[in-house]
C-alpha cells in the first residue's frame, strides 16, 4: 500500500514553470517606479527646476537695478535680492508677529521679516524667513523662494530694497541648527541680516541659517531700533 502511494506521488505531474514575460515580470514594477518618479517630480518640480538652472547655467544672476531707479515711495513693496542665486522676491515687512499661522500666511507672498526683529537700516538683527519647498496643493507662489539658499557662498552679497533705500549685506557664515536654537534670532549690537529656511529640502528637522553683516550704507549710520531691543521669545524657529 505504501509502495503504491509513493509511486503515485512520484508520478504526479508538476506544474509547468511560467515563461518569462516582459508584460508580467518587467512592466508592473517599471510602471510603479515611473509613477513614483512622476509623483516626486510633480511635487518638487520647482526645486528640480532650480537645481537644473543652477548647475546648467551657473553664471545666471539677477541684474540689480541702479539705486536711482528705486521708488521713493516709502510704501513701495520691499524686495530681497541675492544676485548670485538668481533670487529676487518680495520682502514682507507688514506682519510683525511670531504667531506661526500668521507667519505661514505671510510666507505665501514672499520672504518674511520675522516678528519685531530689527528693520533694515537699524542696529540689530534683521531676520528673514523663507520656504525651501512646499506641497503642491498649498497656497502661495514663493514656496521655493529659498530652495537654493544652501548654495550661497561666503562673502556673497544680499540686497534689501526698503522704503526707497538699498541695504547691502555680505555673507559671513552659514550653519545648520535644530529648530529650538532661537539664539540666532536674538538682537545684535551691529546691523546684521539672518536668513533662515528649512533643511534638507522637504524636511523640517533642521534649519539652515545664513549670517550677513551690513556693508552699505555704512554700519555706523544705522539708526537705533524703535523701542528697546527685546530677546525673541519664540520657543522654536518657524518652518
Amino acid at each position: 500500500m505504501k509502495s503504491a502511494q509513493t509511486k503515485s506521488k512520484k508520478t504526479k505531474p508538476a506544474h509547468p514553470k511560467a515563461a518569462f514575460s516582459f508584460r508580467h515580470n518587467v512592466l508592473p514594477p517599471l510602471m510603479g517606479i515611473l509613477m513614483f518618479a512622476a509623483t516626486l517630480g510633480l511635487l518638487n518640480w520647482q526645486w528640480i527646476e532650480a537645481q537644473v538652472q543652477y548647475y546648467v547655467l551657473p553664471t545666471k544672476t539677477v541684474t540689480v537695478k541702479p539705486v536711482s531707479m528705486l521708488s521713493l515711495d516709502p510704501n513701495a513693496p520691499a524686495e530681497l535680492i541675492i544676485p548670485s542665486l538668481g533670487i529676487d522676491v518680495p520682502f514682507i515687512t507688514d506682519q510683525p508677529s511670531y504667531d506661526p499661522e500668521l507667519v505661514e500666511q505671510a510666507l505665501r507672498d514672499g520672504i518674511v521679516h520675522y516678528g519685531t526683529t530689527a528693520m533694515p537700516g537699524q542696529v540689530g538683527n534683521v531676520v528673514a524667513l523663507g520656504h525651501s519647498s512646499g506641497a503642491l496643493w498649498t497656497a502661495g507662489h514663493y514656496k521655493y523662494a529659498f530652495t537654493l539658499l544652501n548654495k550661497i557662498q561666503d562673502k556673497a552679497l544680499v540686497y534689501i530694497d526698503y522704503k526707497g533705500a538699498r541695504y547691502i549685506y555680505r555673507v559671513t557664515s552659514t550653519e545648520v541648527v535644530l529648530p529650538n536654537n532661537v539664539g540666532v534670532l536674538q538682537p545684535t549690537k551691529t546691523p546684521q541680516l539672518t536668513m533662515i529656511t528649512c533643511t534638507p529640502v522637504g524636511v523640517s528637522s533642521h534649519r539652515l541659517v545664513v549670517h550677513a553683516t551690513q556693508i552699505s550704507p555704512a554700519p555706523e549710520k544705522a539708526t537705533a531700533p524703535t523701542g528697546k531691543a527685546k530677546p525673541v521669545t519664540s520657543v522654536s524657529l518657524p518652518q
